[in-house]
């Protein structure tokens, strides 16, 4: 169908005409259908705008003003659950729908028999673990105590990262109670990965479908809710993970001494004209390319030239370039491999895809070029990019106060290398950034915003913050930031690395800090300087005391780094400190420890 002929027989402007001959196109029977009702259903609403139709108070109250109200729980590690929550939220409101957001912290399940329409929206960290607010939700309706749920229609937007195993686990958990007590599902799960954003509309988009029909005007036209979006002011351009902005490379320093087992880079990158605002405490992503040398042994393993065109998720292209940008080849996620058991039909990856733990066990070290060399098989180009996950950026808390460098963001990398299954390996971000970047060159950089790990809004509250290795970062924002507004709160800094000569991490600065009182006391703890390995959680174990009294006077306890050990370890390490210090139970201590989270006081960015 020609539109823009058959459009410009109608009364629409220039501009007007370009804009819908952008949209109708793309348009399904359905959605046009939709919109015909949709538009012959508000026409009585647009000609009382202009005086020519009835008064709104002869019409009544719009249906949708009537109907149940639409209740939003959220649980969110990092914000983005909180997000979109509120931009759901939000959505509603513009479509006058009454949407009540709550955390599920602060939700009390009693409140369930008053829900009829439930969007759930919930993060998963890690290997499954939930966020700590949605803890006792989840565990009540798992419980006998949960009341039978059949008058809540819902539905659960479980938000995750295919690079771990248990991906989407706490929502898959959510849509199992809830479907165990008797709710009915006003839509299926969506899992969505680290790129979520489409899979939300997606979602979102089908929700307000399926919300119900409603009444418009006194004829009986039954319309779908329409869904409304959001659009940033006429030339306002705005980066995220789907446009980043190029920013150039200012300055990158190795600062690990000569003889150091680590190589830890501090990366300067210029925002100039891009319009980004960050703060401490929130992550930029950075989009890699894949390894040349690693790219070339995949298509000789395949037997492709690499010339071979391909559709992919950003249109049809070379296969070489295809994996250069678009697609990861490191590291083996498990979603491949089950993809790749399936496809191959071999037992062996069958019942390795099968077990969890065993899936854990295999992946680790291996990436793509592995699995394709241990079980061989003859592949299509295009069978072969269905097997891999799109390039993700990977983020890295920001360690730079925009208050102190402007139009400035810096980051902290850690590089990655290491040998498995006889091959040398590298990280796909991290030596990327160490062997493929230089000074002026341009990374495809956004801000990923972190409301779950932020200073506290009263400046001075005392702050106690953690962090072993990069895990330094966002504290270098914190102190930044406090310097910058001078702030009067105590600051104390636990550090942790390998050897003091050759890892202190901006050491110089930490020192002047100290010198000028912005940092008030710092402890560290360098693991390889003596034979017996001390670690961060032993000093804080040393000064358990006066950590204790920090806390009772109000301070936040922040952790940054390793998340299956160091974070493990400094949280037991808090626990036997209030247990010991605070003449509490076990029990009691882990109440308190719960208290501090909920409360805002125990926030932790760990990976």
């Amino acid at each position: 169908m020609n539109w823009e002929t058959g459009l410009k027989k109608g009364p629409f402007s220039d501009t007007q005409i370009r804009q819908l001959v952008e949209v109708m196109p793309a348009l399904t029977s359905g959605q046009v259908h939709w919109l015909h009702g949709y538009l012959t259903g508000i026409n009585p609403l647009l000609e009382a705008e202009q005086g020519t139709a009835i008064k709104a108070a002869d019409r009544g109250p719009s249906p949708a003003s009537e109907a149940e109200p639409l209740w939003i729980l959220y649980g969110t590690h990092t914000g983005n659950s909180e997000r979109l929550a509120k931009k759901s939220a939000k959505r509603m409101a513009d479509l006058d729908v009454e949407a009540k957001v709550f955390d599920m912290g602060s939700f009390k399940p009693r409140e369930l028999k008053n829900v009829t329409k439930l969007l759930v929206i919930v993060s998963t960290d890690g290997e499954g673990d939930p966020p700590v607010q949605a803890e006792e939700l989840l565990e009540f309706l798992r419980s006998n105590k949960c009341p039978g749920l059949g008058h809540i229609s819902y539905s659960v937007l479980a938000l995750g990262d295919t690079s771990y195993t248990q991906f989407c686990q706490t929502g898959k958990d959510f849509d199992a109670a809830l479907e165990k007590a008797g709710a009915k599902r006003m839509l299926e799960r969506i899992d969505c990965d680290v790129d979520f954003e489409e899979d939300y509309e997606r979602w979102i988009e089908e929700i307000i479908s399926n919300l119900g029909q409603l009444s418009i005007g006194n004829d009986g036209l039954l319309v779908s809710l329409p869904v409304l979006k959001e659009h940033a002011p006429a030339g306002e351009v705005v980066y995220d993970r789907k446009k980043p902005f190029p920013a150039a490379v200012l300055e990158k320093i190795n600062l690990n001494g000569r003889h150091s087992s680590k190589e830890t880079l501090h990366i300067e990158l210029d925002l100039k004209g891009s319009g980004i605002k960050y703060e401490p405490g929130d992550a930029l992503g950075i989009y890699a390319l894949n390894s040349p040398g690693l790219i070339e042994s995949v298509l000789n393993l395949l037997q492709f030239s690499g010339e071979e065109i391909v559709n992919t998720h950003q249109g049809a292209k070379p296969l070489k370039e295809a994996l250069s940008s678009d697609y990861e080849l490191t590291p083996l996620t498990g979603i491949s491999l089950n993809r790749y058991a399936e496809l191959t039909g071999s037992s062996r990856l069958k019942e390795i895809a099968a077990d969890h733990l065993s899936v854990t066990e295999y992946i680790h070290g291996r990436d793509i070029y592995d699995l394709l060399k241990e079980e061989p098989a003859r592949l299509t180009p295009e069978t072969f990019i269905s097997l891999l996950r799109k390039n993700m950026p990977r983020m890295y808390s920001i360690a730079s106060s925009q208050d102190t460098v402007d139009d400035e963001v810096h980051v902290v990398v850690s590089v990655v290398r290491y040998e498995a299954y006889g091959r040398n390996k590298e990280g796909h971000c991290s030596s990327f950034l160490s062997d493929r970047i230089n000074l002026g060159d341009r990374l495809e950089v956004f801000v990923d915003q972190n409301t779950r790990f932020k200073l506290p809004s009263e400046a001075d509250r005392p702050i106690i913050m953690v962090g072993a290795g990069t895990g330094v970062a966002p504290f270098r924002a914190f102190i930044q930031q406090r310097e910058a507004r001078e702030s009067k709160g105590k600051s104390w800094l636990f550090f942790g690395e390998r050897n003091f000569t050759t890892d202190f991490l901006y050491q110089t600065e930490w020192l002047q800090y100290l010198k000028e009182g912005i940092l008030t006391r710092a402890d560290v703890a360098f693991s390889r300087d003596q034979d017996k390995k001390i670690y961060v959680q032993d000093r804080m174990l040393e000064r358990g005391r006066e950590l204790y009294d920090w806390l009772e006077k109000g301070a936040f306890f922040y952790v940054c780094g390793d998340k299956q050990r160091m974070a493990k370890d400094v949280d037991l390490a808090l626990r036997k400190i209030i247990h010991t210090h605070g003449g509490m139970t076990e029990d009691k201590a882990a109440e308190y420890v719960k208290s501090l989270q909920l409360g805002g006081r125990y926030q932790t960015d760990v990976y």
